[in-house]
């Protein structure tokens, strides 16, 4: 049984590869889809908590410290 049990998950692994490379288009597609939607989503998130939330004050003051960080990080 243990044997039976080893080929049966074989032939499923094999079958499913086989699967995943005809639909391998789609597949990686859809995947693009998907990272490049939730790239655009996280950004228009982004943009509305910067500009809308924000204070004109804590736009300037995370303006510096992303500028002093950056200075630091280039001497290092």
């Amino acid at each position: 049984m243990h044997i039976l049990q080893k080929i049966l998950f074989g032939l499923i692994v094999i079958v499913a590869f086989i699967g995943l490379i005809t639909n391998l288009d789609a597949f990686l597609l859809s995947i693009t889809n998907t990272l490049i939607t939730l790239l655009v989503v996280i950004v228009v998130i982004y943009l509305l908590y910067y500009f809308f939330f924000l204070t004109k004050d804590q736009r300037e003051i995370k303006k510096i410290i992303w500028k002093n960080k950056w200075k630091h990080r280039k001497r290092r």
